[in-house]
């Protein structure tokens, strides 16, 4: 890498924070669930064994404001 390479740690700088968010546990696996498309939130947490409300609360919200993944609100 070159002195005025700066581009490239910018780069890896945005690049590490993709893989924090989505190679956390719970994310992964969440996404996972969401693959195939819409699910309800006790859907999820039925599919995802061992996590609890709260962190599934958590995760949904950060992956949410990352846009990762959208909520949609159903009647």
């Amino acid at each position: 890498m070159k002195p005025g390479d700066t581009h490239v740690t910018e780069d890896c700088r945005a690049l590490s924070e993709i893989l924090v968010r989505i190679g956390e546990k719970w994310s992964v696996l969440v996404v996972g669930v969401l693959a195939n498309g819409p699910v309800r939130f006790n859907d999820i947490r039925r599919a995802v064994d061992g996590v609890s409300q709260r962190m599934l609360t958590l995760t949904l919200r950060g992956l949410e404001r990352d846009g990762l993944v959208t909520r949609t609100v159903y009647p």
